[in-house]
């Protein structure tokens, strides 16, 4: 099967479904398909009629990804009986993501860069790849540690200020931006996960460093995509990849490598105050409580 034809299957279940979502439910069905099948080929999706396997090739991930991987199959099914079943299961993964937030209770993998990852990591790590001239994952890992932003960095494009402010409402809504100007430098971003309850957020870019090297950036740039060829699920490869061989240089453990959630874990378990955490709600698009709920770990506490 191709990718439009399975697009156009998800689409028609949910026809609000942003893009990004429905290449990483197409990915998800590919990989599953994979797994259980041993093909690289989707034919059809008879696969997902062996629920016992289907379950047993995500026992092993994260909630978050078990719960994903599951509706992207619920997407494509017209088998009431099963969509039921992945239904409840989908449920049943919400509930147990809400006790393991309401108990402080975390993955393995997740404690594991808790206890090996610090903020002073990060930013060494983001020192280190501009020494090693890796410019654009340094500037990635930069925006997603200081303003804690999904993976839509790397849909942004650049724009200057004086055509931005041109631009009419609908016309801001339509990408995410990096709008250039030297004492007003800001991020916009109209495209991300919870943009239809938080609508277009506005994000000062006001580290110094973080805004030299941007500025640095631009200067070389050859198209307005601030990185072209990128999209959101290389970005997470990316991250992952250089932060893995930053901390174990010789083995390149995976279990070392950084993505979004665990960067974002690091960095509001280290909060200075509540005005901080305020700030990081605005930015990221995301409530105060959900911040609280999913990545607020207490880790040090509990040692205590």
């Amino acid at each position: 099967m191709e990718y439009s034809e399975i697009a156009n299957i998800i689409k028609e279940s949910k026809p609000n479904l942003k893009d990004t979502s429905i290449k990483q439910y197409v990915s998800s069905l590919k990989n599953l398909n994979k797994k259980i099948t041993g093909s690289d080929l989707l034919v059809n999706f008879e696969f997902v009629k062996n629920k016992d396997k289907v379950l047993d090739s995500i026992k092993d991930l994260h909630i978050t990804s078990q719960r994903n991987k599951l509706i992207s199959i619920i997407t494509i099914l017209d088998d009431e009986s099963l969509k039921e079943f992945y239904g409840k299961k989908v449920q049943e993964l919400n509930k147990q993501q809400t006790e393991n937030y309401n108990n402080n209770i975390v993955s393995d993998n997740t404690n594991f860069k808790l206890q090996n990852w610090t903020t002073l990591d990060i930013e060494k790590c983001i020192n280190h790849l501009k020494i090693k001239q890796q410019f654009d994952t340094a500037l990635l890992l930069s925006l997603i540690y200081h303003y804690l932003f999904r993976n839509e960095v790397a849909s942004l494009k650049l724009i200057k200020k004086s055509k931005y402010d041109k631009l009419t409402e609908e016309e801001k809504l339509k990408n995410n931006f990096i709008v250039k100007h030297y004492s007003n430098m800001f991020i916009s971003r109209a495209i991300y996960k919870t943009d239809k309850k938080h609508g277009l957020i506005l994000t000062k870019v006001d580290d110094k460093m973080l805004k030299m090297d941007l500025l640095q950036y631009i200067k070389n740039m050859k198209t307005d995509e601030f990185f072209p060829n990128m999209s959101q699920e290389l970005v997470s490869k990316r991250i992952s990849r250089a932060t893995c061989e930053f901390k174990d240089p010789l083995e390149k453990n995976p279990q070392y490598g950084l993505g979004t959630s665990s960067i974002n874990k690091i960095v509001i378990d280290s909060l200075p105050g509540v005005s901080k955490l305020v700030e990081i709600s605005k930015d990221r698009g995301t409530s105060i409580s959900t911040l609280l709920l999913a990545y607020f770990n207490n880790h040090n506490i509990n040692q205590n």
